[in-house]
């Protein structure tokens, strides 16, 4: 399949004018009529997905996060990132990202994430810009079918999310009804959850006066880390691209969970 009818496929569950301005997703390293028959979907290319990829011999690495963000003027084996692009051009893989673009789409990162954990009437957090003439954004709110205790949707979250341990604030005895998210980074939309009457809100990367602030409004934090609240996605994008194509589709086996508790 060339590489330019699996963009559009792409581009079509998240198309790019969904993506934050400073965001760079699209065809990051590769030739658009290059043809493509094995795809291997990560979360980022690390070392060892790359590694991974050049092994299985596959063409094309699709992730949720681009290799390169900002200005790159020397592309050399003095840098780690210059000898991950020149590896990847030497083996002949190319790389696509749906970054933003995916998060804000719908049945991205952030409906996903949603979905897996249970709740129903599901809406956009903060409303951006449009998707098929539906107001959409950052973010997702939603409602448990059940009520609650913080403690035990706690428990639900790590289990879900299959990690070994989450970081949480917040009174565990608490009622958990109504519950505000994003995916990877998110605290910028906090203060969007509370006004949505959100008892509730999951993200990733909280720093610690955010947790103050948290506190300070009664509502309870979870921080899942970017990587368990966003991994999640490899699965979508791969059950997308097997129902639409006929391309051999692998998941990479890598970690790229770099938080360890000891």
């Amino acid at each position: 399949m060339e590489t330019e009818k699996i963009i559009e496929l792409l581009e079509k569950k998240a198309p790019l004018y969904l993506a934050e301005n400073w965001d760079n997703p699209g065809l990051i390293i590769g030739r658009r009529n290059k043809e493509v028959k094995k795809v291997l979907v990560a979360l980022d290319v690390t070392d060892a997905v790359a590694k991974e990829a050049a092994e299985k011999k596959a063409e094309m690495i699709i992730t949720h996060h681009p290799l390169i963000f900002g200005t790159v003027k020397k592309i050399n084996d003095d840098t780690s990132l210059g000898k991950r692009i020149m590896f990847l051009i030497e083996n002949g893989i190319s790389h696509y990202a749906m970054h933003t673009n995916l998060d804000t789409a719908f049945g991205g990162t952030n409906d996903t994430l949603a979905e897996i954990l249970g709740l129903e009437n599901i809406e956009p957090l903060t409303v951006s810009n449009e998707q098929n003439g539906v107001p959409n954004g950052l973010g997702r709110k939603g409602e448990l079918k059940e009520e609650t205790t913080f403690g035990e949707f706690a428990q639900l979250v790590k289990a879900k999310l299959h990690l070994d341990t989450i970081t949480v604030v917040g009174d565990t005895k608490k009622t958990v009804s109504k519950v505000g998210l994003c995916t990877g980074t998110g605290m910028e939309f906090f203060e969007a959850a509370a006004a949505n009457g959100c008892d509730t809100y999951i993200t990733a990367d909280v720093k610690f006066h955010e947790a103050q602030k948290a506190v300070e409004q009664e509502i309870n934090l979870i921080d899942a880390t970017h990587y368990g609240t966003e991994n999640i996605i490899v699965q979508v994008i791969s059950g997308y691209l097997r129902k639409n194509t006929d391309l051999e589709v692998i998941e990479s086996c890598c970690d790229g969970q770099v938080f360890k508790h000891i």
